[in-house]
């Protein structure tokens, strides 16, 4: 019995810390050289997705689960992505490629082994 109680309260210190750690992630974030189109000046020019970008505004393409921005000042284009997290006892669930981003990210179906119930972790 008392070997249950320890384990519980394992679980549950485990289950706070992915919880807070979850919390405090933040998304990854990647940076690109812009390129400056002739067409476009004052501009930034994505190669990738092959679109002119207002600055400090952001885009969300389609097909891609990330949030783009233009940064005329560092000449470069801020890719925010969703946050690499690993959920242990968690199973990843499909997600939409439809979905734009942050709607695109992972979530997680959990279930509490005491109670059985499953309940599901946004990233």
């Amino acid at each position: 019995m008392c070997s249950a109680r320890v384990y519980y309260a394992f679980f549950i210190a485990n289950f706070i810390f992915i919880l807070y750690n979850l919390s405090s992630t933040e998304a990854a974030i990647y940076t690109q050289r812009a390129i400056f189109h002739p067409e476009h000046p004052g501009k930034c020019f994505d190669i990738i997705t092959r679109r002119a970008m207002l600055p400090n505004k952001e885009y969300r393409p389609k097909g891609i689960c990330a949030v783009l921005s233009c940064d005329l000042a560092t000449q470069s284009i801020n890719i925010e992505t969703c946050p690499y997290i690993e959920m242990p006892g968690c199973e990843e669930m499909p997600v939409d490629p439809k979905w734009s981003y942050p709607k695109c990210c992972p979530q997680f179906k959990c279930t509490d082994f005491k109670t059985g119930k499953d309940f599901i972790v946004t990233v």
